[in-house]
């Protein structure tokens, strides 16, 4: 039975794209990989061993046993002949500053290995923070994740520390504060400055989305505010699945179902669903019936429907579609009032949201071969046989 890529496998294949950087999408015709702009053109021909993935403007190449950067026209940035000095005296040594590249460039920046050890490159291939580290990550708001003999940190963009190596795994900011694991005392959150905001005392906690936290006490998982707060109690009869989007999140209740409470904790949608998911463009896609014999559908924030539910799957919205499956039929999108504006796709057997205009989807994806449709729905490319 054909079926939707994992939502986490999506967010991986999605291009992200910074203002007023040029849109690409990759590209396979038979085993070389290129990219498209957003018209379907082709703008750097297929020629790479490597699908391109785009950020910050640059993408890591591979052709052959060799590995260069390019920019969103194809033109070379760094080649596999740049060289880079590294270490000082009799250690001192060049080596091929594409041969090491390690992860895609993020505000100037990207990883590279030497040995066992991680630095990073700038965008004219030269070394400007040391390969020191024993795990990094890409930078984000000028902070990058670092780890050293098994404790987590983050530095700026010169390398220097902004939280020092302490905690025991990695961690994410969100809306200004980041969960850490504390040994012996459990999850709390800190601020950029490394400070605890919240304490730790929880069994598990998430990251914060619209002003809220989902965390874990011992009588099961509830929510709590940017002040650690509890707005939502834990109690046997709820069950919290879900971040909070658009001010609302999926709670089921035992015996009634799935509804939805607001950030204050009260319901804004009582629980009679089947299943629900997050909310996204002002809509959740929520199932109707029960185990054997449930339909997919679409509502509003407060609950009204668009549309009947009449979708075997139906995904989350993105620039204005959602991808369904139509019973016997086959991939579509609808739009936000829930009506069928794209498809059903002939020949298509996995797809993706829209990103940037376009939407990716499968015809064969065993054997690598995708096209591209607009918001119209128009194939603007295709992999030949």
């Amino acid at each position: 039975m054909p079926k939707l890529l994992p939502a986490l496998l999506l967010c991986v294949l999605l291009p992200a794209w910074a203002a007023g950087e040029p849109a690409r999408f990759s590209i396979r015709q038979g085993d070389r990989y290129g990219a498209i702009d957003a018209s379907g053109k082709v703008v750097i021909e297929p020629q790479y061993d490597a699908e391109l993935r785009f950020s910050d403007g640059l993408a890591v190449a591979a052709l052959g046993s060799k590995v260069g950067v390019i920019d969103v026209d194809g033109k070379v940035v760094i080649s596999p002949q740049s060289k880079v000095g590294l270490g000082s005296g009799e250690f001192a040594q060049e080596v091929s500053v594409a041969s090491l590249i390690a992860g895609p460039f993020s505000e100037g920046l990207a990883l590279f290995r030497m040995g066992r050890k991680l630095g990073y490159l700038n965008r004219s291939g030269a070394a400007v923070i040391a390969a020191q580290y024993d795990q990094a990550e890409g930078f984000s708001e000028g902070m990058a994740l670092v780890s050293v003999g098994g404790r987590w940190g983050s530095i700026d963009t010169a390398g220097k520390w902004l939280i020092e190596a302490q905690f025991d795994k990695p961690y994410r900011f969100q809306e200004g504060l980041a969960v850490v694991l504390v040994s012996g005392k459990g999850y709390g959150y800190i601020d950029r400055k490394g400070k605890f905001a919240i304490p730790a005392q929880f069994n598990y906690a998430y990251n914060f989305s619209d002003g809220r936290a989902r965390v874990q006490l011992k009588d099961g998982y509830g929510y709590i505010d940017r002040q650690g707060k509890t707005v939502l109690e834990p109690t046997p009869e709820y069950r919290a699945g879900a971040d909070f989007r658009e001010g609302r999140t999926p709670v089921r209740v035992e015996g009634k179902g799935w509804g939805y409470v607001d950030a204050q904790g009260g319901f804004a949608v009582a629980p009679q669903f089947f299943s629900a998911r997050e909310y996204s463009e002002g809509r959740a896609a929520v199932a109707v019936g029960d185990f054997r014999n449930h339909q997919w559908g679409y509502i509003d924030v407060n609950g009204k429907p668009s549309g009947a539910a009449r979708f075997q799957q139906a995904e989350s919205f993105s620039e204005g579609r959602a991808a369904v499956l139509v019973p016997r039929a086959g991939y579509g999108y609808v739009d936000a009032a829930g009506e069928l504006v794209i498809g059903p796709l002939e020949g298509v057997s996995q797809v993706e949201p829209f990103s940037a205009g376009l939407a990716r989807v499968w015809f064969n994806p065993s054997a690598g071969r995708w096209g591209y449709i607009d918001r119209g729905g128009k194939l603007v490319w295709k992999a030949e046989p």
